[in-house]
């Protein structure tokens, strides 16, 4: 998929550009606050039908304007081009066009048009809370797989709906016994997304470790482990973890599946926890346990010697393999800045990566800022890594060099008060 064309009106701070993209790569060049981020977000929003930043739509409208209009013409491998437009008004509603024809549902958006936005605010995969980590593993297997997505909105429903009859019993307001129906449900939901979950994690993270070794140069190494709030038990995590990737090569993690004995496991784990926490629900009037307590750990590894560098008092906590004599310690933590964005980068590479084998497409690419805070070393193996991307990609920088001598005959093009020129003096600006 190829974005050749997009027009922005009224959003952020454009007020009326339209910009070719003629090559698969773009390399956007300009000072902060000039608008590059703010043309990968239209991006963005008209893949996904959401901002990587904002919480509202109306947040994206220019200061004083009545709406803002976004409409891109992509095309596929065959020339099939379709066109998106995202109208928002300020005082109406938010509408999706595909081909001028109105889109009812935002949630039929996600998939259709795959695309991984690694931005500064990618780091909090690392530095933010559980929540941060949920939302990348929703977004990135709703792009894959819309029966996820379909139980995903089923499970929060239910989830919304067992919390307020939680709140209802503890009022004595209804009865303890009609949390029954909701929990088969939650079950049933909650199972279907653990266990997708589990063989896309498990696949993600053999991409991710893999891409960080790339972009360390062999120097340094994560370790990351998928956290259940429903299934208590690791060993069986990891059983089923074993079951579904760590048994199969990279280019044939798309063929693994879980079992039904799998999906069992699961269940019965998920249930005995549902039950044994009920108690503990009704007195604080929310469900404590289920995939929406997920999260996965990120862990950066090192031996006996290197230790040492990592330590920062007496009473720091480590985890330590008494096998392999090797230590782990939370990257959120001890991870400086450089290796935090460097983590982040690795998981969304790795996303790009699960998306075109499990979808056979590439998505559209987009990194903001992304070599900033990295040495010279760890954007000398990124480089290395964009020059064999096939995805078209979208890359900002405040300046040209080092990326345009190591891009593939990029498409430069600068960014001044969000106006847009290109690098050939023969072309005009937007």
């Amino acid at each position: 998929m190829l974005l050749n064309h997009i027009v922005l009106r009224n959003f952020r701070n454009y007020i009326n550009c339209e910009v070719d993209f003629p090559k698969p790569v773009n390399l956007i060049v300009g000072g902060n606050a000039q608008g590059k981020t703010s043309l990968l977000e239209a991006i963005y929003f008209l893949c996904t039908a959401e901002s990587h930043r904002a919480t509202h739509d109306a947040e994206l409208i220019r200061h004083h304007e009545s709406g803002f209009y976004l409409k891109g013409t992509l095309r596929n491998g065959s020339d099939e081009v379709t066109s998106l437009e995202a109208i928002k008004q300020a005082r109406g509603q938010f509408r999706l066009k595909k081909n001028g024809i109105l889109q009812t549902k935002r949630s039929e958006w996600i998939g259709q048009f795959n695309v991984v936005f690694f931005s500064p605010e990618s780091l909090t995969l690392v530095k933010g809370g559980p929540s941060e980590r949920r939302r990348f593993l929703n977004l990135l297997i709703s792009q894959i797989d819309n029966e996820y997505l379909k139980n995903l909105q089923k499970y929060n429903l239910v989830l919304k709906q067992r919390n307020e009859l939680l709140k209802q019993i503890r009022a004595t307001f209804a009865s303890v016994t009609q949390l029954d129906a909701w929990d088969e449900l939650l079950l049933m939901h909650g199972t279907a997304i653990t266990i997708k979950r589990l063989e896309i994690f498990h696949q993600l993270k053999a991409h991710a470790i893999q891409n960080h070794q790339k972009l360390t140069g062999d120097l340094e190494d994560i370790a990351l482990t998928y956290r259940s709030a429903s299934v208590s038990n690791d060993t069986s995590i990891d059983g089923i973890a074993c079951n579904t990737s760590e048994t199969a090569a990279p280019n044939l993690l798309a063929e693994s599946k879980t079992t039904r004995e799998d999906e069992e496991k699961v269940a019965k784990h998920f249930g005995t926890s549902l039950n044994a926490s009920r108690e503990a629900d009704l007195q604080r009037g929310t469900t404590l346990v289920g995939p929406h307590r997920d999260d996965f750990l990120i862990e950066l590894e090192s031996g006996p010697q290197e230790r040492i560098t990592y330590c920062h008092s007496e009473n720091d906590t480590q985890d330590l393999d008494p096998e392999t004599g090797v230590f782990r310690e939370v990257a959120r933590s001890y991870g400086s800045q450089g290796q935090q964005r460097t983590i982040a980068l690795a998981l969304k590479l790795a996303e790009l990566k699960l998306i075109r084998h499990l979808t056979g497409r590439d998505p559209i690419v987009l990194l903001d800022d992304v070599t900033s805070e990295l040495d010279y070393k760890r954007i000398g193996y990124l480089l290395e890594v964009l020059e064999n991307l096939s995805a078209q990609t979208f890359i900002t920088a405040t300046h040209a060099e080092p990326l345009v001598n190591h891009l593939d005959q990029p498409n430069v093009l600068t960014v001044e008060n969000a106006q847009i020129s290109y690098a050939a003096e023969t072309n005009e600006s937007s």
